[in-house]
């Protein structure tokens, strides 16, 4: 269905089998319940396997796992077929104290080695956000709650201003950090604490 849609890629979110515990959820007694509507289907079905994972044989589509976020859970996704990695931490509002996606991103790139697409996202706020992500081994940045901001407040022209606010940003830090392409952001070395006098 996804593909007669016009979908060019899905993306499989593959650590998520129950919602974070969100204590603000809980007060404001925000309910999004998880839930697989067509499961129940597929079970009472005496089903072999050839519609779903390998056997489908979806070939016009890219499956993207979401949330590879150990270096081994990327080579993983990429020996089951992955055709981009997603490195998320969701905002970390899954599990409050994993590490960053920041800070797991560079040694996810480093396994995946260009083979497929690395794709970022978490915390991205501003274009120097971007910049340090593609910097430290993202392919692609993926922006959610700014969009979302832009959206709430002005519609189709508000998400336009926040793209329009976060590419001005990330040129500003292109021409400032020497970098006059984005493939030149990618080999840009950032310093760290390491990096620094003690």
């Amino acid at each position: 269905q996804a593909v007669k849609h016009g979908a060019k890629a899905i993306i499989l979110t593959v650590d998520s089998p129950v919602g974070g515990y969100r204590e603000e959820d809980i007060k404001n007694n925000f309910q999004f319940p998880l839930g697989f509507a067509n499961l129940e289907m597929f079970a009472r079905k005496n089903d072999d396997g050839s519609k779903t994972g390998k056997g489908a044989g979806i070939s016009e589509i890219y499956a993207q796992a979401k949330q590879a976020f150990t270096p081994e859970d990327a080579e993983i996704a990429i020996q089951a077929g992955a055709a981009g990695i997603w490195v998320s931490n969701h905002g970390g509002r899954q599990l409050d104290s994993g590490p960053s996606s920041f800070d797991m991103l560079p040694a996810i790139a480093k396994v995946v080695n260009k083979r497929v697409p690395v794709i970022f996202d978490s915390g991205v706020r501003r274009g120097s956000h971007i910049f340090k992500a593609l910097a430290s081994g993202a392919d692609i940045v993926a922006v959610g709650r700014p969009v979302l901001y832009g959206l709430n407040l002005g519609g189709a022209q508000g998400v336009a201003s926040v793209i329009e606010q976060l590419n001005k940003e990330l040129t500003i830090n292109m021409m400032l950090g020497g970098a006059r392409n984005i493939e030149q952001v990618k080999t840009t070395r950032l310093l760290t604490e390491k990096d620094l006098p003690q």
